[in-house]
Order: C-alpha cells, then structure tokens, then sequence
C-alpha cells in the first residue's frame, strides 16, 4: 500500500500519471472520510477513477457511480459510412447495425458500429441552431461535443461556442470521400476505415471497394489488394462507369474548378508559377518588360469585372455578390468550427431516439458530431472437465448461449422470455423507483436479461479440480445508465445555481437530506436492483443451454453474485458514511467475490479480509493499460488469436480491443490485492461469449 496524500491510499502497482492525477482530485473533495482507497485495478474513467473506493460524509457524487446519454428527435439525420444518409426514426425501425462516423480518445475520426432505438416518448425538447442553418432538435441534456473535445449538454450551450464537426468532401476525379474535423489534414475514409478495422494498409497494396461504389465505405465493402493485382482486375471487367458520357464529363470539368479552387492547390500553383515567373525575368529581362507593357490599362476590366461578379460557394450553393463576400461566408458558415446560433426551449414534446454506439459513444449528425452500472455472478456446476469432453462441441453450447442473451449495446429481447422473467419485471414494478424508470427508458422490461458489450461477458470455465463453473458480467444495462445522467445533471445544476467551485464538474455532489439527494438514493436503489436481477436471469438462461446440451440437469453447488459500481451505507473509522465503489467489491472478512481477468486469462473466486485501510474493498477485474482505440493501433489479429486457443470464441476482430495485453497482468492485480482478499478457486475459460 502507498500513501499518494493524506486523503489517497493506493494498492495499485501499475497507475498511469492521469489515473492518480483524477484520483487525487477526487480526494480534495471537503466532504471525504477518513481516506479514498485507489484498488489495484484501477484505470481513468468518466466522472472518477474505475477502482477507487470513495467514502462520503453527508454527500454522494452521482458521477461516481454511472453515466448514459440524451436524445434526438426521430427526423434527425445521420451520416452512415455506406454513403446514404437516414433518420434516427428510420434507423430504429429497420434493420440494425449501422456503421456511423465517430471519435476515438485521440480525437481522430473512426467508423462506430451503432445500433439504434427510441428511448422515449413525448419529452420535452429543444432546438438548437447552428451556424449554416441546420436545426437540431434534442433533449436538453443531451450532450455535444465541444470543438475541445470536452462535453457539454444542449442546454448549456452559448451563442457562438465551436461544436467539434465532421467535415466530408469527395473527389470528383475518382469518387473518393476525405473527412476532417477541421485539425490538420483530411484522410480519404476508405483508407481509415480499412486501417480502423484492419490495422496498416499493406505495402504495395490499394484499399478496394469490392462494389465498385466508392461512396459506400462500409468495412465488409473494403479490401487490401496489391497495386498490380487491383490493376489486373479492373482491366478484365473494364470500366465501372462510362468514361465518354457527358454526365461524366461535366463532373469531371466540375471537378477541376473545385480542385483550382482549392487552397492547397491554389499555394501549390502560385509556388510553381512565382519560380517560372522569377527565372524568366532573370534569363530574359528585356523581354519581360516589353511583354508587361501597358498591363495595367489592358487588364483593368478584367480585374473590375472579376471583382464585382457573382460566385457560387462549392459547400452550400449559396450565390455571393463578389469574390471577397465568398470568402467571408466560406470562413463564417464554413470554417474549421461549427458555432452555435441558439438554443430555444420549444412547446411541444416528441418521441426521442438515439444510437448506442459501442467503444466510442459518440457519432456524428449531418451536422457534426455528438456523443452520446454493473456487477458479475458465478455458479459452480456438479460437472467435470469429463462431463465437458464426453460431450464435446463446445461451439454449439456458445451459440446457444449467443442465442439465448441478446448481446451488445442496444441489443434486447423482443418479448418478455419466459415466467421466470415476468416474475422478475413484477418484482422491478413493485420496488420504490419503478415509475422513474419508465419515465427515463420505457423499454426497461425488454432490457432484462441482456449483456450488453465491452467488458461484459459470459464464460464457461473450469477450477483447479477441473470442476464447472458459468461466470457472467453486466449491470443494470441503458436503464441504469439514464438514471444516473439525470441525477448528474441535477448535482451539476445545483452546483452552478449556488456558485460551488469543484475541481472537476463531473465532481457535483448531492447533500444528504435535501429532496434531490433521496431522489437519488430512490433511483440508486432501484437500478441496483434491476443490475442484481439482469445477472439472475441471464444465468437462468445460460443455465438452461448448458443443460440442453449436456443432457442433464444444472444443480449450483455455489452461487457468488458481486455488485462493483454501487453506493451503500457503511461504518468506517467510527462514523457512517456513503461509500462509493466505483469499479471495486465488498471484501468484508469472509464476504465472497469474484475478480475476472480479461478477456483468455485467468479469473478468480475469492473471500475478502477486511482491510479496514482499503474499506473493506478489493479490485473487481485486471483494469485497461490501453484504451479502445490505442489498443486496436496496438495490437493484431494473430496476437488475439494466439491469446484465445484452446477456447471456444466467436472468431471475430471486433474483440481485439479485448485482447489480453490491453489489460494489466491478472497476476500482479492479485499480488497487489494480496492483503485485501485470500484465493479461493482460479477458473480458466473453455467457451467466451462476448457482445461486439
């Protein structure tokens, strides 16, 4: 254990320098007692640190334990990657995913993966313009992306703040899309797409649009093929498109003026024609001054005429009065910053929809780019390595499994699944908190016994005596996270409404005996619930495949069910208090847990020993080393691959940010924890399922 500051014990042997500065920021708060506890596992999040342990004394921070997203009306539209574009309304009615435009941590445009859905019904709105006229209507707690790559909900934007946009431009010469943000250079979005999903484009090799299409830049649409052999294979099917037409062709002539018009290669000319210019002057100077003779009378007209007539902008098709007006609407409508013209609290109320976006959480809008708890259970089975074996087919069990528990973000059931699952919807009816959550996600019952994606997974594994166990991880899935956005965002308005400075604004706090603060706890409570009983169905489901396909009844000869991102009320150091664990277990001397490893590694089943320094806390996984993002620059295919032998998986490079090395070593988060929790059993995966 180490002592970061008077307020900050940490167990973690490996803590990035941003990871213990939000740590440390957490810990100033006036109302922390005695101490945070920082667990090994413990990695940046959104609001405070993922393995901290945050005891309060007459306050809770609601940051601290979850977060979620608003929403758009259904006739806002968005960009998808295959060209098209389409409304939220349309989206959430077909057929879904869709791959959107969206934002990795680096701030660097990457394809998202989205699903879509309308989350509620007739709530109050607003419309927010931007600059260029374009009208967004949304809740008023939806959050924007600021040109700083910051958040800030609609209705704390102010006139003519920069919004973080998506630019896109296409080659009239061979069909191909460039988008920015504005920041450095354009990339053609083919080659990032493939290289997103893919890794480099291989030397020697083209990016290649298997449909000819080249708007329509979906990933199952792009392939690597060698220069010569991409050559070869245009030449034995000719042309995609009539070179000879004159529909062509005035594209092609249009396409030029857009080129000449363009900056960069407006400075590449004129660089060009100043050293042409300058050498002939030198080499024939004679010459040149009888060629410029008179140039000022020949060329007034000219330069009057252009001067003072019209021009037609390349972005809107708005007509200008002259060349120098052009630029000034170019620069104000169409500059590197999507600016804010107003936002405005409207009468009527509306259906809201929005797409859940897995990894980034956040996509982009025609016009820009926007963003958008949990706990694990584990049963030990009376079945052997042999049972396994004798059986064989792992792959079927998986996909029965995959059929069984919609999986990942956005995914839920259609209906309500069986008996056991309307008990446990009539239990969530009857519990103190119920109409909140209708209010906030009214699809709330179909998202019981669902997964969802990330780090959530399924497994079937077997201990050190090569006994069974099923082990799952999730929460209390969108509904939860909606609960806990709302009562952020009432912490925030109270902190500005009485002028309380915080060091971060995802630090708004709620005091204890105000009507807010147990609005909270309601809510808390009633999500927390709902976390506990989306575990207990979806074992109730994985346990039904697993006895389908062995033949042969499930009887738990232990059951372990873990809360890790919670709020409960605890005596510490002589007083109570509120404590948080946000991404941390229970560890009281003789509780049981479970801490998994990632993704093909070990996990572990566990007995806390009440450290009373570490408020009786342990760490509840292995922690990230890399984002989503870096880990995907990182990390290849093969490497995953080698990770998962021996385990039955769904063969896929959507999992490769979960591969192994994005996380820290199990074993030294298990070292470091040694004084918090004693080993019980260590389980090795045979069958992962997962959510992409």
């Amino acid at each position: 254990m180490e002592r970061l500051s008077q307020k900050l014990l940490s167990w973690a042997s490996i803590c990035d320098d941003a990871t213990r500065e939000q740590a440390l920021r957490t810990s100033t708060m006036p109302f922390i007692y005695p101490h945070m506890a920082l667990m090994s596992d413990c990695h940046l999040g959104k609001g405070a640190t993922v393995g901290s342990v945050i005891p309060t004394l007459g306050a809770i921070i609601p940051a601290a334990v979850g977060v979620d997203i608003g929403c758009f009306h259904g006739d806002t539209r968005v960009p998808l990657l295959n060209g098209r574009q389409r409304s939220l309304r349309d989206l959430a009615e077909g057929v879904g995913p869709y791959w959107v435009y969206s934002m990795d941590e680096a701030g660097q445009i990457v394809p998202g993966l989205a699903t879509a859905l309308r989350t509620r019904t007739g709530v109050e709105v607003v419309r927010m313009t931007v600059s260029g006229g374009d009208e967004i209507i949304c809740t008023p707690d939806h959050q924007f992306m600021m040109n700083d790559g910051s958040y800030r909900a609609a209705r704390d934007l102010r006139f003519n703040e920069s919004l973080m946009p998506l630019y896109r431009r296409w080659q009239t010469r061979d069909g191909y899309e460039s988008v920015s943000t504005g920041k450095g250079g354009s990339r053609q979005t083919h080659i990032l797409v493939y290289e997103a999903i893919n890794g480099p484009v291989p030397a020697g090799s083209l990016v290649h649009h298997k449909n000819h299409i080249h708007f329509d830049n979906e990933p199952e649409n792009l392939e690597a093929l060698e220069v010569g052999e991409h050559s070869r294979y245009h030449r034995t099917i000719g042309n995609s498109f009539a070179n000879g037409s004159p529909e062509f062709q005035a594209k092609r002539l249009a396409g030029i003026r857009r080129g000449n018009e363009d900056p960069a290669r407006q400075a590449q000319m004129a660089e060009v024609g100043t050293a042409n210019i300058s050498q002939y002057m030198a080499e024939r100077p004679e010459h040149f001054r009888e060629a410029v003779a008179g140039n000022g009378r020949r060329g007034a007209p000219y330069l009057t005429q252009f001067n003072t007539s019209p021009r037609a902008c390349s972005e809107c098709g708005d007509v200008m009065p002259n060349p120098a007006a052009l630029r000034w609407h170019k620069q104000r409508e169409h500059g590197h910053n999507h600016k804010v013209i107003a936002v405005e609290v409207m009468t009527e109320r509306a259906d809201v929809y929005c797409l859940q976006v897995d990894k980034y959480h956040n996509f982009a809008l025609a016009a820009g780019v926007f963003v958008h708890n949990c706990g694990m259970i584990a049963v030990r089975t009376q079945f052997t390595a042999g049972d396994a074996e004798s059986r064989g087919d792992l792959a079927a069990l998986r996909r029965a499994i995959e059929r069984a528990v919609p999986l990942s973000a956005g995914h839920y059931n259609t209906s309500v699944y069986g008996t056991q699952t309307a008990g446990r919807i009539e239990a969530l009816e009857q519990r103190d908190g119920a109409d909140s959550a209708e209010k906030i996600a009214p699809n709330w019952r179909l998202q019981l016994g669902t997964l969802g994606s990330g780090n959530h997974f399924i497994e079937v594994s077997l201990d050190e005596l090569d006994r069974l166990w099923l082990f799952l991880h999730s929460g209390s899935r969108g509904v939860g996270n909606k609960l806990a956005q709302r009562h952020i965002k009432i912490a925030q308005a109270l902190a500005k409404r009485w002028w309380i400075v915080l060091p971060d604004p995802e630090l708004a706090y709620l005091v204890e005996g105000t009507d807010e603060f147990w609005a909270y706890i309601r809510d808390l409570r009633w999500a927390q619930h709902f976390a506990l009983l989306n575990r207990e169905e979806m074992m109730h489901r994985v346990v039904d495949c697993v006895q389908n396909w062995i033949g042969q009844s499930v009887e738990a000869s232990e059951t372990v069910n873990t809360h890790h991102n919670y709020t409960s009320r605890e005596t510490h150091f002589g007083k109570e208090v509120w404590l948080s664990r946000k991404g941390a277990i229970d560890a009281s001397a003789g509780v049981p847990g479970l801490i998994p490893g990632s993704m093909g590694t070990r996990s572990y089943v566990v007995t806390g020993k009440g450290n009373r320094l570490a408020l009786n806390s342990s760490p509840h996984g292995a922690g990230r080393l890399y984002s989503r993002s870096a880990a995907r620059k990182t990390f290849k295919r093969s490497q995953l691959d080698s990770a998962m032998r021996g385990i039955e998986w769904r063969h896929t490079d959507a999992f490769l940010d979960e591969i192994p090395g994005a996380y820290k070593d199990v074993d030294v988060i298990m070292r470091d924890a040694a004084d918090l929790v004693e080993i019980r059993h260590t389980l090795r995966q045979i069958v992962n399922v997962k959510g992409d």
